[in-house]
């Protein structure tokens, strides 16, 4: 009987184990894959805004520096144009490697295919004495040849939670044996199914993706029971997965540098109001904002002004919406934000508030302004023509001077 006992509890050990190792494998590359997705964002708005991936130094090549700065497990991201005959390096976060042809992440035989079918791969690899894993994601930009983002992500978090792992759980093993011996001597069956059924309840929510998922009723402290240790552990390392999990989806919402959402959320964002203020009625208002003069600012003052100069425009931009406004920085000097239940008369209110604000202290006198673009939903409207709309207003106020405003008719 014990036999089975142990037999049957080193199964389930295993079963659990695997399910939650494979699980902080898919968190870790998605974690690989969001930071691939972030540089794809930068790299559209890059492309959208005319302004060629090749060049050196770009937006893009500051928004993967400020990456790798701002994550110690990114230790490299590379991004090849695999239009030629060989993949070529055209911004890195490691500058020597700029300009060099590789035929690493792809076989360039099939990297067109690749391109198209939107095919994602994933290894393991290591950038010097380093392991790391290695995803690779290749797109296609409008104008552009085909590109691939290569991610080099430390897999030093990954193995330390995956050692833990495995230690709790062979901990736990050891642990429930001994108590199920101790049941099964003791005669008390039902207690140990009583206390084994809220474990397996907490590992299903946690395999289903609940990260809530904690197994009730576990004193604080270091508990002298075995199995109510091995519920804390678990309690513990769900606690953990769920923190992960946080840090990735927040890593895919905002932008790094100025603290707004990123235009991905933003879009979400404006389809789900836009959904949402037609059922109800309401009007719905967008603004897109650009920085007066960053070419300027960065020419004379250095990048680190002009990053110091579009963080200002964004906490104006901030100060100036109302609760329940969405902003972000849409790429580069340019933000959206999204005003719901907001008519004309408000939208020129905010946008006067903006202004007002930019033009106070800044960075610089080159960074005192923003030239805006507003426009209310219509009924002919998506996401996309009342976004068009408000852009349009935007470079009319551009093509006015500096520090206008335009709102579309």
């Amino acid at each position: 009987m014990l036999a089975i006992v142990v037999a049957g509890g080193a199964i389930l050990a295993l079963t659990v184990y695997r399910s939650e190792a494979d699980r902080i494998h898919r968190d870790y590359d998605s974690r690989a894959f969001m930071i691939g997705q972030d540089v794809q964002g930068a790299i559209a708005a890059q492309g959208s805004s005319g302004e060629p991936i090749g060049d050196h130094p770009t937006h893009l090549q500051r928004h993967i520096d400020a990456l790798v700065a701002l994550d110690p497990a990114i230790l490299r991201i590379d991004l090849y144009d695999v239009g030629a005959a060989a993949a070529t390096v055209v911004a890195s976060s490691d500058s020597n490697r700029v300009g060099t042809s590789d035929s690493d992440p792809v076989d360039l035989g099939d990297e067109r295919a690749a391109v198209s079918a939107d095919r994602i791969a994933s290894h393991e690899d290591s950038v010097g004495d380093t392991p790391a894993l290695h995803v690779t994601i290749p797109f296609l930009v409008a104008g552009q040849s085909p590109l691939m983002i290569a991610v080099h992500l430390s897999t030093a978090e990954r193995d330390r939670a995956l050692a833990a792992l495995l230690r709790n759980f062979a901990i736990g093993f050891g642990s429930s044996v001994a108590l199920t011996t101790l049941a099964l001597v003791l005669g008390v069956r039902v207690l140990v199914l009583r206390r084994s059924g809220r474990m397996l309840a907490a590992f299903d929510r946690l395999e289903s993706g609940d990260f809530n998922a904690r197994v009730e009723h576990v004193p604080s402290g270091e508990p002298r029971d075995e199995m109510l240790r091995l519920a804390a552990r678990f309690n513990n390392m769900a606690a953990s997965i769920q923190e992960l999990h946080a840090q990735v989806a927040e890593a895919a919402t905002i932008d790094h540098l100025t603290g707004l959402y990123n235009r991905r959320f933003a879009m979400d964002a404006l389809d789900r109001e836009i959904a949402r203020v037609r059922r109800q009625g309401e009007p719905l208002s967008v603004i897109m904002v650009d920085l007066d003069g960053l070419k300027q600012i960065n020419d004379r003052h250095g990048h680190i002004a002009g990053d110091r100069a579009i963080c200002h425009a964004a906490a104006c931009l901030s100060g100036a919406l109302r609760g329940g406004d969405y902003a972000a920085r849409a790429g580069g000097d340019e933000f959206v934000a999204v005003l719901p239940n907001c008519d004309s008369e408000m939208l020129g209110a905010v946008i006067e508030r903006l202004q007002s604000a930019a033009r106070g202290a800044g960075v610089s006198a080159a960074s005192s302004t923003v030239s805006a673009g507003g426009a209310v939903l219509r009924d002919a409207d998506d996401a996309d023509s009342l976004l068009h709309r408000a852009d349009e207003a935007m470079y009319d106020a551009k093509r006015a001077g500096k520090d206008q405003s335009r709102i579309a008719a």
